[in-house]
């Protein structure tokens, strides 16, 4: 499942996956608080992007391509890498072609108290953003951040949200628990790196067997559950407008994503897996 801070093609994308409020998720969703956390599989998967749909605003493209690399290592001893780029090339019905270019990278604590990360964006030639910094939880759950880019800020937010791979490990806890949706808060450092989302992720009844993707070709993938999961994200700021952004994808009990939909509201991109490598595994001291 994707774990990923921020995607940019016309607005802020968020994974993982992917993926993401203590007490409110372990209320509405008791089996995700109490239940062993996954194992999740250190993995590099390519995804390539195409023009799935388009609306008919002047601002959705006649076409789009590009490419998502997903690098995932790290464990529940020594924490989570997340190495995320995705390039995107889009052509709208009005104006010139636009090419983006995001380039993030994040670690978050095994204890999942500790969240860093680094979000570059460029448009074409011109870096458009940079967001960098990272977030702490207090003894009490209060959420702390501390941004160096794109400008200083030391605040609170939302003490219920929690970090990306916290909520893909309670999003897969949810789903082998039979949960059909579960609500969370999460802070993964995109946009400005201020804000929390709420999510709601969907999911539909198990499925095994395999797939037509690289996923086929993982022995220990023969028989794994995966679940076809949506995922909304709305903007806490406002409570009554549509998501910002919708991702929906198979979901790996182990933690790996297939078939991705990315929703932007004026156009949709498929994401088709054409590579996925598994990494060595480094075992927990005993």
């Amino acid at each position: 499942m994707f774990s990923f801070p921020a995607v940019q093609v016309t607005r802020s994308v968020r994974q993982h996956f992917a993926w993401r409020s203590l007490a409110a998720a372990a209320a509405l969703c008791p089996a995700a608080a109490l239940a062993q956390e996954p194992v999740l599989a250190p993995h590099r998967a390519v995804y390539e992007l195409t023009l799935l749909k388009s609306g008919a605003s002047g601002s959705a493209p006649v076409s789009a391509s590009g490419r998502i690399v997903y690098d995932f290592t790290g464990s529940a001893c020594e924490g989570y890498t997340v190495d995320f780029r995705q390039v995107t090339d889009v052509s709208p019905q009005e104006g010139e072609p636009r090419s983006s270019d995001m380039r993030s990278t994040s670690f978050e604590s095994a204890d999942h108290k500790s969240f860093r990360f680094r979000v570059e964006t460029r448009q074409g030639e011109r870096m458009s953003r940079l967001v960098e910094g990272s977030a702490a939880r207090s003894g009490d759950g209060a959420l702390s951040l501390d941004l160096r880019r794109p400008q200083p800020l030391q605040s609170d937010v939302d003490h219920d949200a929690v970090f990306p791979t916290d909520m893909m490990q309670r999003a897969i806890v949810a789903a082998q628990a039979g949960e059909t949706t579960l609500p969370i808060k999460v802070y993964d450092g995109s946009e400005t790196g201020d804000k929390v989302y709420e999510t709601l992720s969907v999911f539909s009844r198990a499925a095994t067997g395999a797939l037509n993707d690289p996923t086929r070709d993982v022995a220990a993938m023969k028989d794994m559950k995966r679940w076809r999961t949506t995922v909304s994200y709305f903007d806490l700021a406002k409570s009554d407008s549509p998501p910002v952004y919708v991702l929906s994808f198979h979901m790996w009990e182990n933690g790996v994503s297939s078939d991705l939909v990315l929703d932007y509201g004026d156009f949709k991109l498929a994401g088709t897996m054409n590579r996925l490598e598994m990494l060595p595994a480094k075992p927990c001291p005993k």
